[in-house]
């Protein structure tokens, strides 16, 4: 992928206003600047059923060493999701988590203190795609009336989660902290 940047960079400077006091200002100019990187196995989950944030917490999966040949043994005896997300989308999906993170890139590269109006043309050339099977185990467990998702990564072992929270226990503890905070306080005051 080549990319090709503009964007206006913002140094800060200080000046004394009539009162006295120093007061920030921006000093904008022009900034250009390209950008080469390669995108290696950007993952694109092909599941609607499994929340998309939860598979990405799981990355990395190893996609360059250990990939087999499909086999029918493989899920012989399990539950599986065919993949719902046909090779259209997947490319919709892919482009854009890569667009996110060319412009970021780009962003990186501005110079200054800060930013605006900036622009990105990317090229992306010698695409290909290739469907895995990643090894994903999925708990679903209900708690009142909402359902949250457990996923583990069947190759590394790590775990992402969604779990119910109690705002009035986060209440209730954050009160008793301020509280014990303030009786501390008070006592060394003393």
């Amino acid at each position: 992928m080549a990319a090709q940047w503009e964007a206006e960079a913002g140094f800060y400077y200080y000046v004394r206003n009539s009162k006295g006091e120093s007061e920030r200002r921006v000093r904008w100019e022009h900034a250009s600047g390209a950008l080469d990187h390669f995108f290696d196995d950007t993952l694109v989950p092909a599941s609607s059923g499994v929340h998309e944030k939860l598979l990405h917490q799981l990355e990395p999966f190893p996609t360059t060493t250990g990939i087999k040949p499909y086999d029918p043994g493989y899920l012989s005896g399990w539950v599986v999701e065919q993949y719902q997300i046909d090779l259209i989308g997947a490319a919709q999906s892919s482009r854009a988590r890569m667009d996110s993170a060319v412009r970021g890139m780009c962003s990186s590269q501005v110079p200054g203190d800060t930013q605006r109006n900036l622009q990105v043309q990317a090229d992306y050339s010698a695409q290909t795609f290739k469907h895995i099977l990643l090894p994903v185990w999925l708990l679903v467990y209900t708690y009142g009336t909402k359902s949250y998702q457990v996923t583990v990564n069947g190759s590394t072992g790590k775990i992402a989660g969604e779990y119910p929270i109690s705002w009035i226990k986060v209440a209730l503890v954050t009160l008793l902290g301020l509280i014990v905070l303030f009786i501390i306080m008070y006592f060394n005051s003393k």
